[in-house]
């Protein structure tokens, strides 16, 4: 199933160009259980020529790959903000006595989340960086109601610089991109494990201590 997901990005992107990019983006984010780094690094292999100047490959890099990365992401990522941001509340509110997760604590959160530019930060670094689905991302963006207009400009910014750097990974490899494709997979996986265990752990504290706090 991924393997075939994987060969028909490739040839959408060998097809179709910048817009290939685009398509396979959405796809991705989408609907396929495939590796982050896929497009970028597909793209720069298929699309950016061998043998031209930096600099020029430094312009296709910017205009065939890291812009349609970075409008696909941009719009996946929006719709999922926007499912969390109108419709979070609801399943807060309900599974409050499962979780002891109040919705009072989540605007706590998004007062927290807004005070400074170090929250800007941690979000930029998140989307050069993956480490956090980016469905995920999108949706605790929402539900603590984080400005939507920094989200979009920081997912856009952040987006797109990793696409160019992994395009150009992706150029200057050449047919051993797969290979660098296997390895930032298995690390993001072994990252994204580590804060599944992490958040699981602490969300077990969290209701041991409000569970005592009850009583």
């Amino acid at each position: 199933m991924i393997e075939q997901g994987i060969l028909y990005i490739q040839s959408v992107i060998a097809e179709y160009g910048a817009w290939g990019v685009f398509l396979a983006v959405m796809v991705e984010e989408f609907f396929a259980p495939i590796p982050s780094a896929l497009v970028p690094l597909a793209a720069g292999f298929f699309l950016l020529p061998p043998d031209a100047g930096l600099a020029v490959i430094g312009l296709e890099a910017l205009f065939l790959v890291a812009i349609p990365v970075a409008i696909g992401i941009s719009i996946a990522s929006a719709v999922f903000y926007g499912i969390a941001y109108y419709g979070g509340k609801p399943v807060i509110e309900r599974t409050r006595r499962y979780t002891g997760l109040s919705w009072r604590e989540i605007e706590r959160i998004e007062a927290k989340m807004t005070r400074g530019k170090r929250d800007e930060i941690t979000l930029f670094a998140l989307r050069f960086i993956p480490v956090v689905p980016g469905f995920a991302l999108s949706g605790f963006c929402g539900i603590v109601r984080y400005p939507f207009d920094k989200f979009l400009a920081i997912t856009f910014l952040g987006s797109g610089l990793r696409a160019f750097f992994l395009a150009l990974a992706g150029w200057q490899a050449g047919e051993f991109y797969i290979r660098y494709l296997e390895v930032i997979d298995r690390f993001e996986k072994q990252i994204f494990l580590a804060l599944l265990l992490a958040v699981l752990l602490f969300a077990v504290l969290y209701y041991a201590w409000s569970k005592s706090r009850r009583i």
